[in-house]
């Protein structure tokens, strides 16, 4: 992309600013809200890099957890093929909650971060990459409740984790899901209530 020329408002566009807008708006687009075309990015990410000064007043994890969630809905749709969104992120949480799944575990901090403490398996390729997904299949066939570990954080994960049980919609751009743990406390270790209604939109 060719820089020199451009003009906004009547001054020079500032190259470095747009030199970064544009390396951040495709490591976002790469990393936290991918999709499934490999060769284009979602134009709304570009809103939220508009003013570098604000990039830390977004909560780009809540944002991307959103994404995420939009994602796993539309992959459960017939005749949805793949899935998309910050695959990472899922893979660290499938970690937490399926010790069947888990490779070997780091010590670390309780600061750091915590998909980074998982050492990551070899990739397998060809037949051995194939008995392997036969395998994955098995174990999830035969998973039981009892082969989850339902309180990762610990049974205090509200005190020690409190964003863990955070309770209201999350949101990115036009993408809102509702985020509701209260709808599932036994899994967090807890005795169930009667939860609140869902929120919804409005028609």
């Amino acid at each position: 992309m060719h820089a020199e020329g451009l003009l906004v408002r009547g001054g020079e566009l500032k190259i470095k600013e747009m030199e970064v807008q544009c390396y951040l708006f495709v490591l976002l687009g790469s990393t936290l809200f991918v999709d499934k075309s490999r060769d284009r990015l979602r134009p709304a990410i570009n809103l939220f890099l508009k003013d570098h000064r604000r990039l830390t007043d977004y909560a780009w994890r809540a944002g991307s957890l959103a994404y995420l969630y939009r994602q796993l809905g539309v992959a459960t749709r017939a005749g949805s093929k793949g899935l998309c969104g910050c695959l990472t992120l899922l893979q660290a949480w499938i970690y937490e909650y399926f010790p069947l799944f888990r490779p070997s575990q780091l010590p670390q901090s309780p600061d750091a971060p915590r998909d980074s403490s998982w050492i990551s398996p070899r990739l397998p390729g060809g037949d051995e990459a194939r008995q392997r997904l036969v395998r994955y299949r098995q174990l999830l066939d035969e998973l039981s409740a009892d082969d989850v570990t339902w309180t990762p954080y610990g049974r205090d994960g509200h005190t020690d984790i409190p964003r863990s049980l955070y309770t209201s919609p999350i949101r990115f751009s036009d993408i809102v899901e509702g985020y509701d743990p209260a709808r599932c406390l036994r899994q967090f270790g807890y005795r169930q209530i009667i939860p609140r209604a869902m929120t919804v939109p409005h028609d």
